[in-house]
């Protein structure tokens, strides 16, 4: 049996074009993921400067943080201020008989930069628990991240490249940490300070 012109035509079309449609969504996947990434770099950025110089020092809990200085730096970025989870610890160093030692910024357990995952799926409670936010007092190191969790549009197309989940629904998570070293401020509250 022989095609036409418009039958060939359309045989082509349907053969290039699932590869084609799967190539363009990857394309705009990808790129909404790199959007993420550095919108959630430049909010962090821009929020852990109030921890540095001691302007939230107010911020008791992590959800105070986030809607105080976080959803801010967001303004005009398409970022969802809800998506936000935010871990803000100190990192101890100690002085030993031959200089400093301990934990700094390179060896900190959670700053390995990795998403804390359990299986495929999303693991949170250490950013949303009572010890995820310590408003530390001045001259701390400091070590603040975040994970902004959003949609994932491909993944019901493909489950087995997108498999990452929060809450049994496909999400993009993505991962900001800033180290800082907090300035010798003087504290304008107590919130935060006194349970680090």
């Amino acid at each position: 049996m022989r095609l036409g012109a418009q039958g060939a035509t359309a045989l082509e079309f349907a053969i290039l074009a699932i590869p084609y449609f799967l190539l363009v969504l990857g394309v705009c996947e990808v790129s909404f993921d790199l959007f993420l990434q550095e919108a959630t770099d430049l909010a962090l950025q821009e929020a852990t400067r109030s921890i540095e110089v001691g302007l939230s020092q107010g911020s008791a809990t992590e959800a105070g943080f986030v809607q105080n200085y976080v959803c801010k730096s967001t303004a005009g970025r398409l970022l969802i201020c809800g998506n936000f989870h935010v871990k803000v610890q100190t990192i101890a160093v100690t002085n030993g008989p031959n200089g400093v030692s301990g934990t700094d910024f390179s060896n900190a357990p959670s700053a390995n930069g990795s998403l804390p995952m359990s299986g495929h799926s999303l693991d949170l409670s250490s950013y949303d628990g009572a010890t995820s936010f310590c408003n530390a007092p001045a001259g701390s190191l400091i070590l603040v991240s975040a994970i902004y969790v959003g949609p994932s549009f491909l993944s019901g197309l493909l489950p087995f490249i997108f498999n990452e989940t929060y809450n049994g629904k496909p999400v993009h998570a993505v991962l900001s940490q800033v180290g800082i070293a907090s300035e010798n401020f003087t504290a304008s509250g107590t919130g935060g300070a006194a349970s680090c």
